[in-house]
């Protein structure tokens, strides 16, 4: 008959009654283990995860059941407790379930008593590991459901150690991302190291425990790192000897593997390590399943904050090589477009618009233009004055624009619909296209409609000189209320040096 995997434990300082639980149980199915005694019994437990139920007389010498099996649940507060015990002590064992046991049988025995203990015992620890995996999962859900939700990877990398540190139950851990195509692994993320630490780089070899696993890609789990000096030596301070170091693995890609530009992917992003476990105790096999599970969560995560990162600065890239375009065939040049969004953001910044905001600007204000590219090169670049009907087709770039960037869905490209379409709409209501009037004129078109105009008149063309910054003034000062938004003419004008500082950063290209 094959046994089942749980495994009761039988303590009894009677032989006798030792060996016939055991005949007992084992003609049952059942893994049964024996011990004298509760010192005996708890080594056991300490070296046997799988006891399920513990079978204990209740009065015996060293050490009685009651004290056992505080001990016991110490070890593994899985175990089902059972009290043995004979008539004459029956108020004892009801008060031994009190104190813990889960049931009692009294001695002598009757077997079909016996096995539907055992049975319900069984049902109430696998309810008990049920339970516990349930809270694991549940557990491990939030830790994947708020790692997703995280873009920046500083905040990951402490995120990822934090989970890693409360999960284990470590006082101590870091992590170290690998750096410089695989060379150098750095600390990026620690708790409980020297300050000195942050920021460290050592060479990926196999003198330290982060090096063999970015060397072999596979974790460590070490009981003893006393054994091995040299890695000792370099987690100087080490209370605990205890340790676990697993990597965070890049995912693999059937195409990227083959890809002529993906030659120099790590396998390894970092390696994430925690010691130093509460009470001194030894990192187990379920301390490496959580850190291994928390590592794969947090990896997916930084290549996506990767990736995200990587799709904004290339969208960034098209939004102002598409404004240079434009700026370009209307024979502007392209720092105008530059210039135009560094105003945009400090004037949205001295306002008051948060951060977030005031970037969106920057990256939306470059497609202030965009519908000029619907316009005849014939109008757009026409030397002489406009026709009145040749400046209605110019004002259509704004409609232009606006049908061309509305439809999309980023924040981004929906801000910039907005500023093509109403960046020509004047405070007194005399603008175009719509005639709005006032602060009906969404803030970003008031913004971008200062800061295209100070440029446009600052700077040379060949159809015209380029302004002072007086005559600028002077133009602004009369406009103040009728073109342009009052209060906003008096932000940019009041912190007009660190306008100018922007316009040296971004000069006029020959």
């Amino acid at each position: 008959m094959p046994f089942k995997k749980e495994k009761i434990l039988i303590v009894d300082d009677e032989l006798i009654i030792r060996e016939l639980l055991f005949d007992l149980l084992t003609d049952e199915g059942f893994s049964v283990e024996l011990a004298p005694d509760g010192e005996t019994a708890l080594k056991t437990i300490h070296e046997d995860s799988e006891i399920a139920v513990l079978f204990t007389d209740i009065m015996m010498p060293k050490m009685d059941g009651i004290t056992l099996i505080h001990k016991a649940r110490e070890l593994n507060p899985g175990i089902v407790p059972i009290i043995m015990t004979g008539y004459a002590t029956i108020e004892t064992a009801r008060a031994a379930v009190k104190e813990g046991a889960y049931d009692y049988v009294l001695k002598p025995f009757n077997i079909t008593e016996i096995k539907t203990v055992v049975n319900n015992a069984l049902e109430r620890n696998r309810l008990i590991q049920e339970n516990a995996r349930l809270k694991e999962i549940t557990e491990l859900f939030k830790i994947s459901e708020n790692i997703s939700a995280i873009r920046d990877e500083e905040q990951l990398f402490r995120f990822i150690l934090n989970a890693a540190l409360e999960h284990t139950q470590a006082k101590r851990g870091s992590i170290l991302e690998v750096v410089e195509d695989g060379k150098y692994l750095k600390v990026v993320a620690s708790t409980g190291l020297p300050s000195e630490f942050n920021g460290k780089t050592i060479p990926v070899d196999f003198k330290t425990v982060s090096g063999i696993v970015v060397k072999n890609i596979e974790p460590l789990l070490i009981e003893d790192i006393s054994q091995n000096p040299d890695l000792q030596n370099f987690l100087i301070g080490l209370k605990n000897t205890s340790f676990i170091s697993v990597p965070l693995q890049r995912k693999k890609s059937e195409f990227m593997e083959s890809h002529p530009l993906a030659i120099n992917e790590q396998d390894v992003i970092a390696v994430l390590n925690v010691t130093d476990k509460l009470d001194g105790e030894t990192f187990s096999e379920t301390d490496l399943k959580v850190l291994k599970i928390i590592a794969n969560h947090g990896s997916s995560a930084i290549e996506n904050a990767r990736l995200i990162h990587e799709i904004e600065s290339a969208q960034r890239e098209i939004v102002f090589t598409l404004g240079e375009i434009v700026e370009t065939r209307s024979r502007e040049t392209g720092s105008h477009v530059k210039r135009v969004a560094e105003y945009s953001k400090l004037l949205a910044s001295k306002l008051g618009l948060s951060n977030k905001e005031a970037e969106i600007l920057r990256l939306a204000s470059p497609l202030h233009d965009v519908g000029k590219v619907g316009i005849p090169d014939a109008i757009l670049n026409k030397p002489g004055p406009l026709t009145p009907s040749e400046f209605d087709v110019i004002k259509t770039h704004t409609t232009i624009g606006y049908d061309m960037l509305s439809k999309t869905k980023g924040v981004v490209l929906q801000s910039a619909a907005i500023i093509a379409l109403e960046h020509h709409e004047r405070f007194d209501g005399n603008g175009y296209p719509n005639g709005k009037k006032g602060k009906d004129i969404h803030i970003f078109g008031r913004i971008v409609g200062i800061a295209d105009v100070f440029d446009a008149l600052g700077v040379e063309r060949v159809y015209k000189r380029a302004w002072t910054l007086d005559e600028i003034k002077e133009y602004f000062a009369e406009q103040r209320g009728k073109q342009f938004d009052p209060d906003l003419v008096d932000i940019f004008f009041s912190n007009i040096e660190e306008v100018l500082q922007i316009r040296e950063r971004f000069p006029e290209k020959d």
